[in-house]
């Protein structure tokens, strides 16, 4: 079996235990500590973005590095309606579950029919529907992280956490909807960082698509920037082929 072959086999055949396995031990006991609990979110700074991994993105960005700039957009909304201190804070917490579930894409074997069938479909949003095992994992990872290892020693932390992750996997309010933009934003930002890097060697086009899914305006301006600045770019890359 190849090793990509294996990472999926892994992810379609996740559970709370065997995830649990590979945390470092021992560890100090929740009820006196919130120790527990970041040693698993140090995860989150080692586990690569799968999509960027698949398209041999070398030394590609980690889930924390993508949150940590999404908490940096989500400080500049220019709409004083939406709470942006509340939208930092659900930035940091929105993809906290990978830290045991790790990046999930529809290539892996999880839920896969009820993933989209675009052909340009994005390998790190679930733009169209959400994944029902995917968001199951997700929410047992949650309910452990907040409720068995942050409870006992910061009860209303851990409550605040739950409850700003579901916000924004519901996404009705303001600041969610909001959030879920700067979501795909960033990722656009860094395809055509990636680009550049690459010198044009990487068309990292398939991650565009992303852009039709933003819904406020102001986040939408700056997609269309972006995107106007990446075919600036390409066209100085075509005109040195000349």
């Amino acid at each position: 079996m190849s090793a990509g072959s294996s990472t999926v086999n892994s992810k379609a055949h996740w559970t709370l235990e065997t995830a649990l396995a590979d945390v470092p031990k021992p560890v100090t006991a929740p009820s006196s500590s919130p120790l527990a609990f970041l040693h698993i979110l140090e995860k989150l700074k080692t586990t690569p973005r799968e999509g960027w991994r698949r398209h041999g993105v070398s030394h590609g960005e980690s889930i924390s590095d993508h949150m940590y700039r999404m908490s940096i957009i989500s400080m500049l909304c220019p709409d004083p309606v939406v709470n942006r201190d509340h939208c930092v804070k659900m930035a940091v917490v929105h993809d906290m579950a990978e830290s045991l579930v790790g990046d999930i894409t529809p290539v892996d074997g999880v839920a896969k029919s009820i993933f989209p069938t675009h052909p340009l479909y994005d390998y790190e949003f679930n733009l169209c529907c959400a994944s029902d095992e995917k968001h199951s994992r997700e929410l047992q990872t949650m309910k452990y992280l907040t409720q068995t290892l942050l409870t006992p020693s910061n009860p209303q932390i851990a409550d605040e956490i739950m409850s700003l992750w579901e916000e924004y996997e519901d996404g009705s309010t303001r600041e969610a909807i909001f959030v879920k933009d700067v979501d795909k934003f960033e990722l656009l930002c860094q395809a055509v960082e990636y680009e550049k890097k690459c010198e044009g060697q990487k068309d990292l086009s398939e991650f565009l698509w992303v852009a039709n899914g933003i819904k406020t305006d102001y986040v939408k301006k700056w997609a269309l920037d972006l995107l106007e600045e990446r075919d600036s770019f390409w066209r100085d890359i075509e005109a040195k082929k000349e």
